[in-house]
């Protein structure tokens, strides 16, 4: 703050101080010439003039400038190295009179600027120290450290903030420029009419979602602060990816908490065996498992994109714990490992679903994982109970019958598909609830 105020006050300083010199001058340039005016008039009326001259008095035949006719007087004031020239000239006998005089030019003392403008400096020290006080409750250096902290946790947020007020944006985030398409560094503030008309004509909803400009969806809250509006707003495809990342997780976690559960048991029955002295027991147990994970690595072996295989791996574990069986239909070529990434993310909400829908039957649950190739289709069927009928609903975010915080997997699945420039459908085949996804080609996926 000081910094900021001695530059502009400074400058101010110069300013009157030259200011003060010209005019100073100016007035004296003035002065000057009238008196040599009127010495020149008052010697003329002389009989003999040459005894003024030590004032700067003189006759001669060559003056300054040309002398006009008539007894018109001429004169004029230059600044000179040595000070203010002035000198007036006026007809007389053969020649003229001319009276040539300098005056000292006048340096204003730099002291009474110096001292305005410290002055203006204290004062505004003072002000800005009270405002702060007033506003913030902390002196004024604390408080320049804490505005630059809140700029730049505000500038950081990775959802779009928009401060509102009477209709316009007064403050906005780097991420809200971004997502309204606004180019960086954009000064506010702005209409909102031109900025967002759709958010311009929500008035009392307090959440919702939106288009954006830009055309794409998004999930806004309104929040009322006093006289302002905030506006916070995520693109809903941003949503559903962070919706997505935290399905997974949970669901990797239940999958390590399900294989942990499987081998401790495992260890628990080849150490009873052992104590009872059943060896043979145990090592038929033992090689019985062996067989299984050779068997599991056979049927993985028709999966060849690696990030699938472990899925579907992580899914055969949690089908046995669950008492669902689960088959593998057809194969997954290498050539589709491109598409590794986001057809783990489709299938995993896909094959979760249909193993809880699976796992509540009083019969025997099975779940089929079918690929087929050319166009590339992924099929995950259940003998579940099925779903409601109105099946684009299944697809919109929060759609369950399971509870709070559930019905995202399939919005995922199907935002998935899209990506992929395929598409995900459902319907029903004689007892088997079937989700089916199609992808017309091998497009080129973007990194996460």
């Amino acid at each position: 703050m000081g910094r900021a105020l001695v530059l502009p006050l400074v400058a101010l300083a110069v300013l009157v101080l030259a200011w003060v010199g010209l005019e100073a001058n100016r007035y004296l340039a003035l002065l000057a010439e009238g008196e040599v005016r009127a010495l020149v008039h008052g010697a003329s009326a002389l009989a003999d003039p040459r005894p003024l001259a030590g004032l700067g008095l003189r006759v001669t035949g060559h003056p300054e400038s040309a002398v006009p006719l008539l007894g018109e007087e001429a004169g004029g004031v230059e600044v000179k190295p040595q000070g203010l020239r002035a000198w007036a000239a006026i007809p007389w006998g053969q020649g003229a009179l001319e009276v040539v005089r300098t005056y000292p030019l006048f340096l204003p003392s730099p002291l009474p600027p110096l001292l305005l403008a410290l002055g203006a400096f204290l004062w505004a020290w003072a002000r800005a120290e009270a405002a702060a006080k007033r506003l913030l409750g902390l002196p004024l250096k604390e408080a320049g450290r804490r505005l630059a902290a809140l700029e730049a946790a505000f500038s950081s947020l990775d959802e779009g903030v928009a401060v509102l007020e009477d209709g316009e944006v007064v403050l906005l985030n780097p991420k809200g420029l971004s997502l309204l398409g606004l180019p960086p560094g954009a000064m506010t503030p702005l209409p909102l009419q031109r900025v967002w008309r759709d958010l311009a004509g929500l008035k009392d909803v307090k959440e919702g979602y939106l288009p954006l400009p830009t055309g794409r969806p998004a999930r806004v809250r309104l929040l009322a602060l006093g006289a302002y509006r905030v506006a916070l707003f995520q693109e809903q495809a941003e949503l559903l990816r962070l919706a997505e990342s935290l399905t997974q997780s949970r669901r990797h976690l239940e999958l390590l908490r399900a294989q942990a559960h499987e081998f401790q048991n495992l260890l628990h029955v080849v150490g009873g065996l052992i104590e009872l002295g059943r060896a043979e027991e145990a090592l038929r147990l033992v090689q019985s498992e062996l067989a299984a994970e050779a068997e599991l690595e056979s049927l993985l072996g028709r999966v060849e994109v690696p990030i699938v295989a472990a899925l579907v791996l992580g899914k055969l574990r949690r089908a046995k714990e669950l008492g669902v069986s689960l088959r593998l239909e057809g194969r997954l070529p290498a050539r589709y490992t491109p598409l590794g990434e986001a057809l783990a993310a489709l299938l995993g909400h896909l094959l979760e679903n249909a193993l809880e829908a699976a796992a509540g039957r009083d019969a025997q649950g099975e779940v089929v994982l079918a690929f087929r190739e050319e166009p590339l289709e992924v099929e995950v069927r259940d003998n579940g109970p099925g779903l409601p009928a109105e099946a684009e609903t299944l697809f919109l975010p929060g759609a369950s019958s399971r509870g709070a915080g559930r019905g995202y997997g399939l919005a995922l699945a199907r935002a998935q598909a899209k990506a992929l420039g395929g598409s995900l459908v459902y319907y029903r085949d004689k007892g088997w609830t079937v989700f089916c996804a199609r992808i017309p080609d091998l497009p080129t996926v973007p990194s996460s």
